[in-house]
């Protein structure tokens, strides 16, 4: 791969490396690669946070969505027996 650098770019390198910031013009690209990783995995880690609060959301939204005022079952009503009968012995 060849990589064009317009004269800023280039200069720019060029006073890094009489910095003594980079050994050579490589290693700006290997720097630039380091930092879009490091953006990249950045991003997957937001956007899996992201889905982790939509998903918490919507769960909520699932529940607050189910009525409050449904009478509960009487204790006799989910006993073993009443579910099995004479099967659950």
């Amino acid at each position: 791969m060849t990589i064009q650098l317009n004269p800023e770019q280039e200069k720019l390198i060029d006073d890094a490396i009489r910095a003594g910031m980079i050994q050579a013009a490589d290693d700006a690209v290997e720097i630039g690669v380091a930092a879009i990783r490091q953006r990249l995995q950045s991003q997957e880690s937001s956007d899996t946070d992201s889905l982790k609060n939509e998903w918490a959301r919507e769960f909520d939204a699932w529940v607050q969505g189910h009525s409050t005022t449904t009478p509960l079952l009487k204790d006799e009503a989910i006993d073993r027996e009443s579910i099995y009968g004479s099967h659950g012995a």
